[in-house]
């Protein structure tokens, strides 16, 4: 009952009556049944607030807690792994679209080349190359939900690019800088853009003796990347992806934990011996073995099993032995536990099991259909507008202020190139990647791009391999402009086609 009609009840037991009964019709005509109040949603707990409510008292908890499934489950380095190499793989490419006059060429050549000699060199710790540092991001994005990145310029050295790049992880933001325009270290601007970041000069959780927190200091937006999937409106921070799966995870480690406790005790074959009364063979064995437990009031108890034990009782002692049952169908509660923990995080249940038993093609297939577009989300949502496009222009712009770029009109626009999909079965993919392209659905540079390729290098690629066939007379069934004899769908002959003229000539 609704405290304010106890109330009432309590003066007036007929108008508390009236108010509850009133109460409950109206919950009656609720539309939605999600909405109803009653004994099935009395303890549903749904409290409102914006996404940063939500996020504000949770997230630091939630954090450590994915952080401890990282490290010490089966199944959460595999969810993770499984994201970041399907997003990332072993690189993503940029290339750049300045034109198609040799000039623009030119530019569109030393870009890159000037891209991929900073590439080796851009982290600030010095160990990774930018592939590195996107697949730690990408990590650290589903681990913690969040990444940081700053811009750190160094000092000028000819011909390099005076940029490095800083990965720092959401712990270092100052959540406890609040005010009218800031929240959880975040400052705003009026119209709701970010102006700064109240960054830490370290991260909080570094357990070091006698070390003070440290002061946070001011970072313009511009020199930080902040990195996250979005997934409500004015939402401010990450979320780590293993949060809905947090406690089912846990279950299953339980139910899993007990099942090998079960086993365990099932394994034990014990043989409890009990004396008769007057034997004295205990007091000899406390004098040949001195292990043996006293045989007065303090013998120790036993408390453990182990397989194959045998234990002396005393004569006023007896034992009830507790008999296991056999085991249950562990494998039939357990994979249906893994098919919802991998819904949960959003893979299949192949990926995360590596079980491929009943698995065919057309089951692969679908399910890998489903996770592809999940990871395209994932590219072109998340990382590519807050990651790679803006460390893009840094590096355009450092490039530029060094002199190691020219300045260009129309700049230097890029656009990325994303790991292949592997096909299930190449075969049948690659067949109908000819189709689409003959159809006109792709183009052959799409689809080239689709395996990881730059359609560019690979025209060039192309145009050398063929000068070199030439220059060397060397005549192979994948050139299509000399068909190897006898060879299905190649040319029949290298003989030029005659003219009008020959032909006429020939004839009479």
């Amino acid at each position: 009952m609704h405290p304010i009609d106890w109330l009432v009840s309590q003066v007036s037991p007929a108008a508390g009556l009236r108010r509850a009964h009133a109460r409950s019709v109206l919950a009656e005509l609720r539309s939605y049944e999600g909405a109803k109040l009653g004994r099935r949603t009395q303890g549903w707990h749904a409290p409102g607030g914006t996404a940063n409510d939500a996020i504000r008292g949770s997230l630091p908890r939630l954090v450590n807690r994915s952080r401890d499934v990282m490290r010490n489950t089966w199944w959460g380095p595999r969810i993770k792994s499984t994201f970041v190499s399907h997003a990332v793989g072993s690189g993503i490419t940029p290339t750049v679209k300045t034109g198609a006059k040799s000039a623009s060429k030119d530019a569109t050549r030393r870009a890159i080349r000037v891209w991929n000699d900073w590439a080796k060199e851009c982290d600030a710790e010095g160990q990774l190359d930018i592939n590195g540092l996107i697949a730690l991001a990408a990590g650290t994005i589903i681990e913690s939900g969040e990444v940081l990145i700053r811009r750190r310029p160094t000092g000028h050295t000819r011909g390099k690019v005076p940029l490095r790049l800083q990965l720092i992880e959401g712990d270092q933001l100052d959540t406890s800088r609040t005010g009218p325009l800031t929240d959880q270290g975040i400052d705003f601007a009026a119209d709701g853009g970010r102006s700064g970041y109240w960054l830490l000069p370290y991260n909080p959780g570094r357990m070091m003796m006698g070390m003070a927190r440290g002061a946070s200091a001011r970072v313009p937006a511009n020199d930080v990347l902040h990195v996250y999937r979005k997934d409500r409106i004015g939402q401010a921070r990450g979320v780590p992806w293993v949060a809905p799966v947090l406690l089912k995870g846990r279950d299953i480690a339980d139910l899993e934990e007990a099942v090998i406790v079960k086993a365990k005790v099932e394994a034990c074959l014990t043989v409890f011996v009990k004396r008769a009364a007057g034997s004295t063979a205990h007091l000899a064995q406390t004098v040949t073995d001195p292990r043996a437990a006293a045989p007065a009031a303090g013998r120790r108890k036993l408390e453990n099993l182990a397989p194959g034990m045998i234990n002396y009782l005393d004569q006023d002692e007896d034992i009830n032995a507790v008999t296991p049952s056999s085991s249950l169908a562990f494998d039939s509660v357990q994979v249906n536990n893994w098919m919802t923990l991998a819904a949960g995080a959003g893979i299949t249940y192949d990926q995360l099991t590596g079980d491929l038993r009943q698995a065919n093609y057309s089951s692969l297939r679908a399910g890998k259909i489903e996770f592809r577009r999940l990871i395209e989300q994932f590219q072109w949502l998340t990382l590519t507008p807050m990651l790679l496009d803006k460390i893009w222009q840094w590096f355009v712009d450092a490039a530029q202020d060094a002199g190691v770029l020219p300045r260009r009109a129309g700049g230097y626009p890029v656009e990325w190139i994303m790991p292949a999909v592997e096909p299930i079965d190449p075969l049948k993919d690659l067949q109908a990647d000819i189709l689409a392209v003959r159809s006109g659905r792709m183009t052959w540079s799409q689809f080239v791009a689709s395996w990881g390729v730059d359609p560019d290098d690979q025209l060039d690629e192309i145009e050398r391999w063929l000068k070199d066939l030439d220059a060397r007379e060397v005549v192979l069934d994948a050139d299509p402009r000399r068909g190897a004899g006898g060879v299905k769908g190649a040319a029949k002959s290298d003989a030029k086609p005659q003219t009008d003229d020959e032909d006429l000539a020939n004839a009479a």
